[in-house]
């Protein structure tokens, strides 16, 4: 391990909520606090568009999309059945996918969290680039593609390289410039755990299994009584439904290294998280200050809980995600579409969508197709893959080509004009888990079939 010196200071934004750079308002439902709110979002734009005048070159590629998605809201022809018409193949969207991720990786070896149609790529992401090793070993294990694994490779060295004394992993993005460390992140160090267990046993390699126990026992340290994780470590100091990625984390790590002080560390905050569940299938704690539930978030939240229920073999934490998931399938089925962010109980959503969380709802209903042989859970994601394949961009510049935006239509509130690494991970999953599951499904058939002959 390595003392890190090369990374922002963390003045409590998250890249994947919030722009780095700008501060937002503390989340007191006041008129100043709105104002500040308001007013942090548009000198972010201020900010972002400024990138136009360094690159004039980008101002194509930037009418071009929100022209393109103007007329597709505005024409397209919503019916039943509408998004399930195959126009692209699975592979072909999951080669333009995983091309996005690779041309994503930075000269220091990390993944860029984004490219802006303002300004370009980011910097590279600690949190992002963990949970995205995973990715790349399925692709490369799927496919025998070499580079993917080479870049899951490079990755993975680079993150190690940031890990400090204490185990933790900082939050922010990776500024590569000296005289400065960022503070450590519950959350971020969760999502490097996960693709240092995955780099682990893939690779063998002693030094990276260390460097996993070490973030795990700083987990371990950090976990309140309850098994929440809050303070400065955490996300605007307090606790989050969402940090059952983490928990989902430690149970991983617990099955790699034998040691299930890690497992039941999971379990500690799985109990915490399920105690949330509302019997409407809402989950309260997600608890972004100033900011709307998005739909990322919960589905961050069901997919913790789930993977570390299928772990741990906690089936009350398996039927009580199948009890939202099924509410948010309803909702998909009925509306063809899931709101990018939702109030209280799923009462009401807002007008655009957040291509990430659906990616990430695709991988939870597979997940639960897998786990209870419910075709309708099968159905709902393979109809929202089709969906998500037709907004992925074919042909365009490096950034653009393959590459997932924060929202539909992409002006939309989460992560606007920007391509995110983190979307194209999810969708990428929910692909590498259609191919799995759907091959496994017509041998199965295929089987059957010669058996009734």
């Amino acid at each position: 391990m390595s003392f890190s010196s090369k990374l922002k200071p963390n003045p409590g934004t998250d890249p994947m909520i919030e722009p780095a750079h700008v501060r937002r308002a503390n989340g007191n439902n006041n008129n100043k606090d709105h104002n500040n709110d308001v007013t942090a979002q548009i000198a972010s734009a201020l900010i972002e568009s400024t990138g136009l005048l360094r690159a004039p070159q980008r101002i194509g590629p930037l009418v071009q999309k929100v022209v393109s998605d103007k007329l597709r809201i505005t024409f397209e022809q919503r019916h039943l059945y509408s998004y399930t018409k195959n126009k692209r193949s699975t592979d072909e969207a999951l080669n333009a996918l995983l091309r996005w991720i690779i041309n994503a990786q930075r000269p220091d070896g990390g993944i860029a969290a984004y490219y802006s149609l303002l300004t370009g790529y980011s910097e590279s992401y600690p949190e992002v680039t963990g949970y995205i090793v995973p990715t790349l070993y399925d692709f490369a294990s799927m496919t025998n593609d070499g580079q993917a694994a080479t870049v899951a490779q490079r990755a993975t060295q680079w993150l190690l390289s940031l890990q400090v004394s204490t185990g933790a992993f900082p939050g922010g993005l990776h500024s590569g410039s000296h005289g400065t460390e960022s503070q450590p992140s519950v959350f971020n160090t969760g999502q490097v755990l996960q693709g240092l267990v995955r780099a682990h046993a893939e690779t063998s390699r002693p030094e990276i299994l260390k460097a996993a126990v070490a973030a795990g026992d700083w987990l371990v340290k950090m976990q309140q009584v309850d098994g929440s994780w809050s303070g400065p470590a955490a996300y605007q100091d307090t606790a989050h439904t969402y940090y059952s990625m983490v928990a989902w984390a430690l149970a991983e790590l617990s099955e790699r290294s034998s040691d299930d002080k890690y497992g039941l560390a999971a379990e500690r905050n799985l109990d915490w998280v399920l105690s949330h569940f509302n019997p409407s299938g809402w989950i309260d704690g997600i608890n972004l200050k100033g900011h709307p539930d998005y739909l990322h978030f919960i589905a961050y939240v069901l997919q913790g809980a789930l993977e570390c229920g299928i772990v741990r073999r906690r089936s009350d934490a398996i039927q009580m995600v199948a009890k939202s998931a099924w509410t948010l399938l309803r909702k998909f089925e009925t509306n063809k579409y899931l709101a990018g962010a939702y109030e209280v109980d799923f009462k009401s959503g807002a007008q655009f969508t957040c291509l990430t969380g659906n990616a990430q709802m695709s991988c939870i209903w597979l997940r639960l197709f897998e786990m209870t042989d419910d075709l309708r859970y099968l159905n709902a994601a393979l109809k929202m893959n089709e969906m998500l394949k037709q907004l992925i961009v074919v042909r365009g510049r490096r950034g653009i080509d393959g590459g997932v935006s924060g929202s539909y239509p992409i002006w939309g509130r989460y992560q606007p004009l920007r391509y995110i690494s983190w979307g194209c991970k999810f969708f990428a999953d929910a692909l590498l888990l259609e191919h799995r599951l759907t091959r496994s499904f017509d041998v199965s058939t295929s089987e059957a079939l010669s058996c009734a002959s």
